[in-house]
């Protein structure tokens, strides 16, 4: 069985400490079994590898985040670069091209697609691992994995299967139900509803036949050349909803969806992370904060305040999902992760109507950074630690060390190479270098 991991977000759930460039799946915030904290694409991958699965498994993520993923997960599991977000069925589709044009797989092959950021336990694997064999004895077409809901919720879809299904149980889907209102959840529930953990597995056949259908290619790389035309949407409804041969395996271990801050909230450990402070007075508070600067919560309750270098976010947690609907900043994000490294800015303003940016960046070893990184944007960049080389365009290179400082002009291109890791300082601004005398 192949695994599909669907690694694709807009990073707007936890803002502000995730963004279009560090998603959700990257926050460093889960507690690790060494006493740190881990990201939920980490705990997973581990998860995966003690479940003896990593090998097999396939992420699926955009483009442009591909070597943030490798930096959580490392040499394991295959990487799937999405062009642009498309959503669950085209992210699975991508999947099955790959599968089926690059790897060889055989029709039969059985393919699980599920999400990357469910907080699980062990015995999730061990319900996926019963899902090729809950495919054979049915003879449905397509499997899934259902939990029995903690709380009538409209935050996700329900499974409704033909009958009451005992622990670790099956039973056929008689229809899915997606994100119904409260009364209506609390009638499913009493009906013997699960939730839908957004698990499906399925013959790779199965998926080539719904591609052929809607004129999509087999082929990896014709598919990625026509995927940013391509209509988005979700697995859900191009398949699951529509498939009248599904068979549903009951979960009852640990399943969570992270989706928000308060549901992370309750996972974090404890109720400070990072610098910060919460008085004895207040309950069901907590503070994630990123940056230097300490916070401290007095005498409130029910809240969370979240800080990092895109903002500051204090919010009733009960309204704390409400933060999607909160414009993205203008620009590139504050902070972001990169295959060179990390770029924290660290002050911006614009005097004379032209923003400009004063940003710290950590070249890792062996990291090659290509500038400019925006079109129209100089900058003036000085070493404060390690060493590397400055390459420019005609060949010529200046050598890197501690104080060195240079001018990268607008339309300028070169790139700095470090061999040991290189920390700058850096400020970016509109248009030429003649600005700064």
């Amino acid at each position: 069985m192949r695994l599909v991991l669907l690694c694709g977000g807009s990073g707007t759930r936890l803002r502000p400490l995730s963004n279009d460039i560090r998603s959700k799946l990257f926050l460093d915030l889960l507690p690790a079994p060494d006493g740190g904290r881990e990201s939920m694409i980490r705990r997973l991958s581990r998860q995966l590898d003690e479940a003896g699965m990593l090998p097999s498994a396939l992420f699926v993520i955009r483009r442009g985040q591909t070597a943030l993923l490798r930096n959580r997960i490392g040499g394991s599991g295959l990487v799937i670069p999405e062009p642009e977000r498309r959503a669950t069925y085209l992210a699975a589709a991508l999947a099955a091209a790959y599968l089926h044009s690059a790897l060889a797989a055989g029709p039969d092959e059985i393919v699980c697609v599920m999400p990357a950021d469910p907080l699980v336990d062990a015995s999730f694997f061990r319900a996926i691992a019963r899902l090729p064999e809950a495919l054979e004895r049915t003879g449905a077409r397509l499997a899934l994995i259902g939990a029995p809901p903690a709380h009538p919720s409209g935050q996700f879809g329900y499974i409704v299967p033909s009958g009451p299904v005992p622990p670790g149980g099956r039973a056929p889907v008689r229809r899915f139900v997606e994100k119904p209102a409260a009364p209506e959840a609390e009638r499913l529930i009493r009906a013997g509803a699960l939730w839908n953990c957004g698990v499906f597995a399925f013959r790779l056949k199965f998926m080539l036949e719904s591609m052929a259908e809607r004129g999509l290619p087999a082929d990896y790389g014709k598919l990625q050349e026509m995927y940013g035309g391509l209509k988005a949407d979700s697995f859900d409804r191009e398949i699951a909803e529509r498939e009248a041969r599904s068979v549903v395996i009951r979960h009852d271990g640990l399943w969570r969806d992270l989706g928000s801050w308060e549901a992370l909230a309750g996972e974090l450990g404890e109720a400070v992370v990072g610098p910060g402070s919460i008085s004895g007075d207040s309950r069901n508070a907590h503070v994630v904060n990123e940056l230097h600067i300490p916070i401290h919560l007095i005498g409130v309750s029910n809240v969370i305040a979240a800080a990092g270098p895109d903002g500051i976010l204090v919010a009733d947690k009960a309204a704390s999902g409400r933060v999607r609907d909160l414009l993205p900043p203008a620009g590139r994000p504050m902070y972001g992760e990169y295959a060179w490294g990390v770029r924290r800015v660290i002050h911006a303003d614009a005097p004379d109507g032209e923003r400009r940016e004063f940003a710290l960046a950590k070249l890792i070893p062996g990291a090659v950074r290509r500038m400019p990184e925006e079109a129209g944007a100089s900058a003036l960049i000085t070493v404060i630690a390690g060493e590397g080389t400055l390459l420019w365009q005609d060949g010529s290179f200046t050598p890197l060390r501690r104080g060195t400082t240079v001018i990268v002009e607008a339309g300028e291109p070169c790139a700095f190479r470090t061999d040991a890791g290189m920390e700058l300082l850096e400020a970016h601004f509109r248009g030429r270098a003649h600005k700064l005398e």
